[in-house]
């Protein structure tokens, strides 16, 4: 049985282990969602699913004409949604310390320009072969020509923009941040607090500190729960997801970090150095 739940553990669930289709998602409304380098879903007969905790924060967002996308209000994790026929769950399998083997990259060609993917697994420019899904294209929004890194949400109800370069770029396999954006890793860029600069839509901003946690807390959009940057003044630092980046920041992840608390299902898809919990200073 594999079981996940969101960060707050306010919505949790449980499959069956059973042979399904298991993706490593490169489209870049499932990097707006996650606020990471891709998602990763199973796609699972309804049969096989069953909700283990409450609904009471669960949220839909439709992000095109045939997808409906989940997240916890409460929180901001991405969670499990039914598709339309309501034949299967998209589980987002990063909310899951264990799962099924992932089978292929899928919409490599829409892959993060600062990702590298260097494993052996099967990579499709969109669906693979033979898989009756429409393709839907989105329309990033943010000017590459303006010279200044631009983020925004998937609704594009707030928008953000990164003065400048990263300090660091770590790629975090720890649980918390796994489960906060649902994803194998986050990949975080570090700046000082006053480096991000929201343009517009700051009041759809929520926020959900882990209570155990000293500063662990997820920045997420009211709307649509994509993952948003964290200004954290008392520690004089931003954290940005570099999954809800609009334009290229022509820098590249330093290193993996937390590599002791990756998922059981994940096969490193790249050659960085990897800590086993967080980097030498």
């Amino acid at each position: 049985m594999y079981s996940g739940s969101c960060l707050c553990e306010n919505i949790s669930w449980e499959a069956d282990p059973v042979e399904v289709p298991v993706y490593h998602c490169h489209c870049s409304m499932c990097r707006k969602m996650h606020g990471a380098a891709f998602g990763t879903y199973a796609y699972t007969p309804s049969e096989h699913f069953r909700w283990t905790g409450k609904l009471d924060t669960l949220r839909d967002y439709r992000s095109s004409p045939m997808l409906v996308r989940s997240f916890c209000s409460k929180c901001g994790s991405v969670v499990p949604n039914q598709d339309e026929n309501k034949s299967c769950y998209y589980i987002p399998i990063g909310s899951q310390d264990d799962g099924p083997e992932v089978d292929c990259h899928i919409f490599t060609e829409s892959r993060a320009p600062w990702l590298s993917i260097t494993d052996k697994l099967p990579k499709h420019d969109e669906f693979p072969p033979n898989t009756d899904s429409p393709v839907v294209s989105v329309r990033v929004e943010g000017s590459i020509e303006s010279g200044e890194l631009q983020g925004s949400c998937l609704c594009t109800r707030v928008e953000f923009k990164v003065t400048a370069p990263f300090r660091k770029i770590y790629n975090c396999h720890c649980r918390r941040c796994r489960r906060a954006r649902s994803a194998a890793f986050t990949t975080n860029g570090f700046t000082a607090h006053s480096e991000v600069v929201f343009n517009r839509g700051e009041g759809h901003l929520k926020s959900y500190k882990l209570p155990e946690a000293k500063y662990f807390t997820q920045v997420f959009c009211e709307i649509c729960g994509s993952g948003m940057p964290r200004i954290s003044p008392e520690r004089k630092i931003a954290v940005t997801p570099l999954g809800a980046l609009d334009n290229n920041p022509g820098q590249h992840p330093d290193c993996n970090i937390w590599i002791d608390s990756t998922a059981s299902w994940y096969v490193p898809i790249n050659d960085l150095i990897a800590y086993p919990k967080e980097p030498p200073i």
